[in-house]
């Protein structure tokens, strides 16, 4: 360590203190999740923190995309995100800092730091000039991640994280967007949640007027408004809650039903 210390502004009060709100593929078999809360309380005494979630299939930077896409717009506006799905922990990929929309996120650059939005600045964090010792090669978000949120949660400055970068250079996010073609809207199956309903890339608000969505051997499904309008064992389309257009079985599983997984390819019309 180089001697500096971090302190929290005077000016930040604690019934005003921006949340904390944590995302990774930890799970809650092991210490992980704790450790990484015990260090945002260590960083900074007291923050409120919620917990987005902390079963992401491990490595799946595809579904914590998603869920964080689903999550981001129901956050207080001041709210650091922590998220911390990372393959690649130790290697030469990038932790990043970005700021969206004067919120900020703390991620690794492989898709997840650009999963919801364009970035207004974005910082390399830099463990020598926050001050930390040198983080562990297998757990940045221990060690690196969570002090960085912390200081940001405390109303420090993202460029006392690190070395600005270029916003544009961050690697993309690996979900796909739907396309139209004379067919229709070509879409794709992102998620498959725990009741078996699966989440397309297609959003109702972009694409209006939609009512049905075929796959594989021409199967439809009509567009419903509730789980409740789908007959016994019948696939529809209906808006889930996140605003993304899903087949699902009232009281079933549209997964077992169609036999479809994510990356599958389903046509709006």
């Amino acid at each position: 360590m180089d001697g500096r210390e971090f302190r929290i502004p005077n000016s930040c009060y604690r019934d005003s203190m921006p949340p904390i709100a944590l995302l990774t593929d930890f799970g809650h078999d092991d210490h992980y999740v704790g450790v990484v809360h015990a260090v945002l309380e260590r960083e900074y005494p007291g923050v409120a923190r919620i917990d987005l979630g902390h079963a992401v299939p491990a490595g799946d930077i595809w579904t914590a995309s998603f869920q964080l896409r689903c999550a981001w717009p129901h956050l207080p506006s001041a709210c650091v995100v922590l998220a911390v799905i990372d393959p690649g922990v130790g290697t030469s990929r990038r932790a990043v800092a970005v700021e969206i929309n004067g919120r900020y996120l703390v991620a690794p650059d492989n898709g997840l730091a650009a999963a919801v939005g364009t970035a207004a600045t974005a910082v390399e964090l830099d463990w020598r000039t926050m001050g930390l010792e040198k983080p562990s090669a297998t757990f940045h978000g221990r060690d690196l991640f969570a002090p960085a949120a912390a200081r940001l949660a405390a109303g420090g400055s993202i460029g006392d994280l690190g070395a600005a970068i270029d916003r544009g250079g961050l690697v993309q996010c690996p979900l796909p967007e739907p396309s139209p073609s004379d067919r229709g809207l070509e879409g794709v199956i992102l998620v498959v949640d725990r009741f078996g309903n699966l989440a397309t890339n297609v959003r109702d608000d972009e694409h209006p007027g939609l009512t049905e969505a075929r796959w594989r051997a021409d199967s439809v499904a009509r567009r419903v408004t509730t789980y409740a309008e789908g007959a016994p064992d019948e696939v529809v389309l209906l808006e889930g809650s996140a605003g993304y257009l899903e087949l699902a079985v009232n009281c079933g599983s549209a997964a077992d039903a169609t036999g479809l997984e994510r990356g599958d390819a389903v046509l709006m019309r």
